[in-house]
């Protein structure tokens, strides 16, 4: 019968929650709409369905070899280089809108011709992760340019010791064939090398998709969850606890009815924005149901629990307002929803963990990211139980019906 009497009144406190529509904004428009903002600011401007790293590129050369070196680039499966001018490229990547821009200097092709290094220029946006994976792609595509080239010079210095060219026509002539016979070899070697990965492979950072998916899920959910103390505030302000006092309902019923319904609340919305990012952005969220299952009742208690603690202290509802937003996106960024926390010092990544944000995204990560079951996410599971327990624990020793 109490068990009955607890749904009942945590379904209604459901339903009431949506009482007004414009709660649908903060529950599911503008957390969808920040995820597909954030995605794509992350991802450096990708095109359609290259998922590869934009690379601005400023040919001031203008030259043959300057081109290959761009054909070079445009094969890899790393960068996607997006030509630009001076200007607007260093724009880029001070804005973080690239990780990095090439500049192929004037004069580059003829340095290398002559067989004199010829120095590109890359500027790297600071703190972006991407930069480095840009870097080594651009030194493989130089490098192939290069090589070629010196096996170019090698041949036509190798055929003017046995016959000294007529002209210098013939000599440019015999440097184009080399220089295309070159090309072909470093294209199609005649001994390769292949090599083949296992079915999983355990990554560390996480996509921009992911990133904002899990990310944006941990900001607008957690807000909603401490939202909890604005009700309580509001309905010990009307005399609606009060009056649920006065019903044959235990305490422990009714506020386990109240916290109830903010919970269902909370994995209602998490579902939806899952859903969301799996058949919108293409983030893999079902690599073990199990594992998420346990990760979104583990992160809403603990939020839950921090909002019924918040409760306890704001006088206002307005004033529990400000401080569920405040506090939740204040978390949410500190604690690695926002950007990675790879990108942060060793000393800043450990203070964080202080936060139960971070180990939120760390679980979920470890789901979406690394491809981990239950036994990866029970260390961060924990922690937000135990956050949940300290958070209820003190709430409740604190918590006044009228």
């Amino acid at each position: 019968m109490a068990m009955r009497k607890l749904i009942s009144i945590a379904w209604l406190d459901f339903k009431m929650g949506f009482a007004d529509k414009s709660e649908l904004v903060f529950f599911l428009v503008l957390p969808v709409i920040f995820t597909l903002i954030l995605a794509a600011t992350m991802s450096g401007g990708s095109s359609g369905g290259d998922n590869r790293y934009a690379l601005a590129v400023v040919d001031a050369d203008r030259s043959a070899l300057s081109a290959q070196l761009a054909e070079a680039l445009a094969a890899s499966d790393v960068v996607r280089p997006v030509p630009k001018a001076r200007d607007e490229a260093d724009a880029l990547v001070k804005d973080g809108k690239v990780p990095a821009a090439l500049v192929i200097p004037a004069g580059f092709g003829e340095a290398l011709m002559a067989g004199r290094p010829s120095a590109l220029t890359l500027s790297k946006a600071p703190n972006d992760t991407r930069a480095l994976a840009v870097e080594q792609a651009v030194r493989t595509a130089a490098d192939r340019v290069s090589n070629a080239v010196v096996a170019a010079n090698a041949s036509v210095a190798e055929a003017e010791k046995i016959r000294p060219f007529a002209d210098a026509a013939a000599k440019q002539a015999y440097f184009a064939q080399a220089l295309t016979m070159a090309q072909e070899l470093l294209d199609k070697p005649p001994a390769r090398v292949e090599t083949t990965y296992a079915p999983e492979v355990i990554r560390t950072s996480a996509s921009p998709a992911e990133q904002s998916s899990v990310g944006q899920l941990i900001t607008w959910v957690s807000i909603p969850l401490i939202g909890i103390a604005a009700i309580f505030i509001e309905e010990r302000r009307l005399g609606t606890l009060r009056r649920l006092l006065a019903m044959p309902v235990a305490r422990a019923t009714i506020l386990g009815g109240k916290i109830g319904g903010r919970l269902i609340h909370g994995m209602v919305q998490m579902t939806l924005l899952i859903l969301f990012g799996a058949l919108i952005l293409g983030v893999n969220w079902g690599r073990s149901p199990l594992a998420l299952a346990v990760m979104m009742l583990a992160f809403a208690l603990a939020f839950v629990a921090f909002g019924v603690l918040v409760g306890t202290i704001a006088r206002t509802p307005s004033q529990a307002n400000w401080m569920a937003i405040s506090s939740g996106m204040l978390m949410a960024a500190l604690g690695g929803a926002w950007w990675p926390l790879e990108i942060t010092p060793k000393v800043y990544q450990q203070v964080v963990r202080i936060f139960p944000t971070t180990w939120a995204m760390s679980g979920f990560s470890d789901i979406v990211v690394r491809g981990q079951g239950i036994g990866g996410i029970l260390p961060e599971a924990g922690v937000l139980l135990a956050f949940a327990a300290v958070f209820f624990g003190v709430g409740l020793w604190r918590f006044r019906y009228e």
